[in-house]
């Protein structure tokens, strides 16, 4: 299952697991959002290109990825209060398949 994080790339603290999700979610929630591959680690000093703020992260395991998804770290264009306000909307649509 994708692993969203929010990551302070300013305040140099770890990312932090906002949502695990199913792919269907996944694909439905990223629709709007471009994914950056960042690659098998989070780099320290991630650059979110604005200096500011959280970057929003997608995370997918090896044992996760697919032919669309490879098993990478990716940095996404899609603000954070974006993706928190979907995964807010995830959790209200039965049946949520969102862990958190």
């Amino acid at each position: 299952m994708p692993n969203i994080y929010f990551w302070q790339p300013d305040s140099q603290s770890h990312a932090i697991l906002q949502a695990v999700l199913r792919w269907e979610d996944c694909d439905r929630m990223l629709d709007r959002a471009t994914a950056i591959r960042l690659g098998d680690e989070l780099p320290s000093g991630l650059a979110n290109g604005s200096g500011h703020g959280a970057v929003v992260v997608l995370y997918v395991s090896p044992a996760e990825a697919n032919i669309q998804w490879t098993a990478v770290f990716y940095r996404l264009r899609a603000g954070v209060a974006e993706i928190h306000e979907s995964v807010e909307a995830l959790k209200q649509s039965p049946p949520s398949s969102l862990f958190r």
